[in-house]
């Protein structure tokens, strides 16, 4: 049966084949090592894409059972990222030089694949550039007196399950889906320190303490789990749905819609003005630990972030008149 990829066009659809190995058994073979988040954010960037050089420039052609990868040249990724530059996100609003990096990232590495594959013999977003990274919109993150609010309203409040999602959130900085895929096999003890080895993005792998206040709540959440006849073994995921946890034999790990509600319901409780999503747990943890004076390096290892300029974004100390250095000056 003939696999096909359609373009966000209701009339068009592309037939995408090379070699009689359609794409979608290529793009099964680019994203199999990729989270489920991360594939479907590269299935929606390559999607945009060839969608546009369908409809613009009738490409990529299909002859004689062979898709042609190769007639998109650099002036077709150029026209894409104008494209990008005067057009509306799905939300309205123009999309931010992030969304148009990504998206340009997203085909240089598939076509990368492609030229390792001999199916192109060149990248043809390689050379082209990119818009420069800036925050247009920063990340709500809490202080650290609105975190012990927080941290004290769940703590006497919230159920075992809030609870522990929080906690583990706030104090790890781990990206939600990092936390959504954690099982309890992930936990381990060293030297009385529990920590947890996890897998986060782009397969890396991570390891971080676990402080024993959330230690603490989690075990209380275990043995809540397990008194209410939904025992969570090693190889099961930690945070289960309240209902329908069983898909199968394999029972269910939190959906990342639970998670948002989960920290909004309580974020809200503490300041209504801030929009806090489970990302601002990994903002506020990072801005926290950097503005105490921690090294950005050790932090930036600690979050698995592939490149420091990524942790520097959230370094609000330039920000802060009155932790500005020029007052360390003795010249006076």
């Amino acid at each position: 049966m003939e696999k096909q990829i359609k373009s966000e066009s209701a009339s068009t659809e592309i037939s995408l084949y090379f070699e009689h190995e359609s794409v979608e058994d290529l793009l099964y073979e680019f994203l199999r090592d990729r989270t489920s988040l991360t594939e479907q954010a590269y299935r929606r960037d390559l999607r945009d894409f060839f969608s546009f050089t369908t409809k613009n420039f009738t490409l990529p052609r299909l002859v004689e059972n062979k898709m042609r990868f190769d007639e998109i040249q650099r002036v077709h990724i150029v026209k894409y990222k104008k494209f990008l530059e005067s057009t509306n996100s799905l939300r309205g609003k123009p999309f931010a030089p992030n969304s148009i990096n990504r998206k340009l990232s997203s085909v240089s590495s598939f076509f990368q694949f492609l030229l390792q594959r001999d199916v192109v013999n060149k990248n043809p977003a390689e050379l082209c550039l990119r818009p420069k990274r800036m925050v247009i919109e920063e990340t709500h993150a809490f202080t650290d007196r609105e975190m012990k609010n927080l941290f004290d309203l769940v703590i006497e409040e919230a159920p075992p399950l809030h609870r522990a999602v929080i906690l583990l959130l706030f104090t790890t900085g781990m990206r939600q889906a990092e936390l959504r895929n954690v099982k309890l096999s992930d936990f381990k003890m060293n030297e009385g320190i529990n920590f947890l080895k996890y897998i986060g993005k782009c397969q890396k792998m991570n390891e971080i303490p676990i402080h024993p206040t959330t230690a603490h709540y989690i075990h209380e959440y275990l043995t809540w789990m397990k008194k209410v006849d939904r025992n969570v073994d090693k190889s099961d995921f930690l945070f289960q749905p309240t209902k329908n946890s069983y898909n199968g034999e394999i029972k269910k790990k939190l959906s990342h819609t639970a998670v948002g509600y989960i920290v909004r319901k309580w974020a809200k409780k503490i300041n209504s003005n801030k929009r806090i999503t489970p990302h601002s747990a990994r903002a506020t943890f990072i801005s926290s630990l950097i503005d105490n004076g921690e090294d950005i390096y050790y932090v930036s290892q600690l979050v698995n972030h592939a490149d420091v300029r990524t942790t520097q974004r959230y370094d609000k100390r330039k920000r802060n008149f009155r932790k500005n250095p020029i007052f360390s000056l003795n010249f006076f």
